[in-house]
């Protein structure tokens, strides 16, 4: 299948997904392929029940811009994520009512038009933008690249969405700048044992005693468990590498697996 991305966002996800193997790479597209339907089975039920669209388009309504931008920032880092299983971290599924908003929410963006003003006229927008959508040549098929391609067009929004908050001044939320690292993946950092002393701990500048335990990153730096725990509450950075830790912030960890997908691309195309 043709992948005539129009950005270079979605050539930086295909290289990532290069490096699979084609077990694992069929195992993703099954994955995707559940996930997409119920996707899909959700934004139809929207369209074929006034009640429940308008109910849902009342919730969107009620939400302040800043809200909205996070539950559309979820869903795609979401999507990103399913993509890319590989690069951990956590996993916060929405809601129901959450899940109807973001596609809804998604859906009008893609069918926003001068002419859809009136309230009304968002089902008709939406519903026919949909099924042009459904009927494109791009969007034929259900092999396994077919279910791929709608969440590379995803990956590709998520980073179009940064890129917006970025130019806007963050729109009131923070999309650059030090979240704190995600407590599972700090819990589950290994302990070491220092063998030989004279290693300086960056952090506070002392030795590290040979026969202690020390902690140790995934980048392979180490310091004293006290005072790497104190830097990771602040920060999802390496002292020394500046290697990223998941995080919980929404926006940090979409740069976050951004800039982690990228260097995989980088892997399998030099």
């Amino acid at each position: 299948m043709d992948f005539s991305l129009h950005s270079s966002s979605g050539e930086v996800v295909m290289a990532a997904l290069l490096g699979l193997p084609s077990p694992s790479f069929s195992d993703l597209a099954r994955s995707l392929s559940s996930d997409l339907s119920l996707q899909r089975r959700r934004l139809a039920f929207l369209l074929v029940s006034p009640f429940h669209f308008s109910l849902t388009l009342s919730y969107l309504r009620s939400l302040t811009l800043p809200q909205k931008t996070l539950l559309l920032a979820r869903h795609l880092l979401s999507c990103l994520r399913k993509l890319l299983p590989s690069l951990s971290g956590p996993s916060h599924p929405l809601r129901l009512r959450d899940l109807d908003g973001a596609l809804l929410l998604l859906a009008m963006c893609d069918a926003y038009g001068p002419t859809v003003a009136p309230l009304s006229s968002w089902h008709s927008a939406v519903s026919d933008n949909v099924l042009r959508s459904i009927l494109s040549p791009s969007r034929l098929g259900t092999d396994a690249w077919a279910v791929v391609r709608h969440y590379v067009d995803d990956a590709v929004k998520c980073r179009q969405l940064m890129e917006a908050l970025s130019d806007i001044g963050g729109g009131g939320q923070k999309v650059q700048g030090e979240a704190g690292a995600w407590v599972a993946a700090v819990v589950a950092l290994p302990s070491v044992e220092c063998r030989t002393g004279g290693r300086e701990c960056v952090i506070c500048k002392e030795e590290m005693e040979a026969g202690r335990d020390v902690c140790e990153l995934p980048c392979r730096h180490r310091f004293h468990w006290g005072c790497v725990l104190g830097w990771l509450g602040k920060r999802n950075t390496c002292p020394c590498c500046r290697h990223e830790l998941p995080t919980e912030d929404v926006f940090c960890e979409m740069g976050r697996l951004w800039r982690a997908a990228a260097k995989m691309g980088d892997q399998w195309t030099t």
